[in-house]
């Protein structure tokens, strides 16, 4: 008999999750910069929840190096050029371990989930919801790792899939053809169909390339612009000071 669960615990997590969430989107935007400390209490009241939350989603926020400890709070950390390129040589070498596991399988495993994320791409592409987009992208991703059979590859893959979805919503999306991004896709499901393991691997290597060099330089930008609105931000509070 499964015991009773206490209900409370469940909903903090989800809310901490949440916070997670809406505090990544916010640094990978740009509007939450290096070093800017995250006061618990504002963020709360902002938010309009408690403060165990909060603690809950700074502690995800954490491990996924994008926060620090500082004393008794928290401060954000710089996300540099190398992490963009660390988290994509990361995710080549997921997906191409999955795609290869996954073409060795007799028969070849059900791609249907890859299938049903480019489709919610195309129908998100059709509505420019670029949010909507990002997920399915990221779910096609997700779905490969899925259909290798090997738990721990999906495992690893989704480890890093929260920062991977802000990353893609707040950069690459912005600059790109949704429609031809979509089809991108379909091209590789269509060479794991056809049994061609190295053309697929390198279809899977110029997709993730691409992406990454169109982050690396989206996010370029959005580092500037945060930049020159903090040296602005500290010019007129000097100015206010004088």
């Amino acid at each position: 008999m499964t015991p009773s669960l206490t209900p409370v615990r469940v909903v903090r997590e989800a809310l901490g999750q949440q916070v997670a969430n809406y505090l990544r989107d916010a640094i990978v935007r740009g509007q939450l910069t290096a070093g800017q400390r995250l006061v618990e209490t504002d963020i709360a009241e902002s938010l309009e929840v408690s403060r165990g939350p909060v603690r809950d989603g700074f502690k995800i926020l954490e491990v996924e190096g994008l926060i620090a400890k500082r004393g008794q709070g928290y401060v954000v950390l710089s996300l540099a050029d190398s992490d963009i390129r660390e988290l994509y040589s990361l995710r080549e070498a997921l997906e191409s371990l999955a795609l290869r596991l996954a073409m060795e399988q007799e028969p070849l495993p059900d791609l249907a989930p890859l299938r049903e994320s480019i489709m919610r791409m195309r129908i998100a592409a059709e509505a420019g919801n670029v949010e909507a987009f990002a997920r399915a992208d990221i779910g096609f991703h997700a779905a490969l790792c899925d259909v290798s059979g090997h738990r721990r590859v999906a495992a690893v893959w989704r480890q890093h899939e929260p920062i991977t979805t802000a990353l893609i919503g707040a950069t690459v999306l912005l600059d790109s053809d949704l429609n031809k991004t979509a089809e991108r896709h379909l091209d590789i499901v269509r060479l794991i169909e056809a049994g061609d393991v190295n053309d697929a691997l390198a279809e899977l290597h110029d997709h993730l390339h691409g992406s990454e060099d169109n982050m690396r330089a989206a996010w370029s930008r959005i580092s500037a612009a945060a930049a020159e609105g903090a040296d602005s931000d500290s010019s007129i509070a000097g100015a206010a000071g004088a």
